[in-house]
């Protein structure tokens, strides 16, 4: 059974990032966050596209293959 703990299993509607003030409170990230998380979610979008036609090898392929394409990302963005 594919759950949310299943790196291959896809949510279904919108998904809300948002971040915590130093008191607690819920606020919106800074621009440069908001598109570090856009770019992950595109390349999460693509990767799980992918393997369909590739399925990773064991979950754990596939949380190091997302972990390694997220960390590309974010550095990439903060050149």
């Amino acid at each position: 059974m594919r759950g949310a703990g299943d790196p291959s299993y896809t949510p279904v509607g919108p998904i809300v990032v948002t971040g915590r003030t130093t008191s607690g409170d819920v606020t919106a990230f800074e621009d440069d966050l908001v598109q570090q998380a856009k770019s992950v979610a595109q390349t999460v979008r693509d990767t799980l596209s992918a393997w369909h036609a590739r399925p990773p090898a064991s979950n754990e392929a596939a949380v190091n293959e997302l972990l390694a394409y997220a960390s590309r990302d974010v550095a990439s963005r903060e050149q």
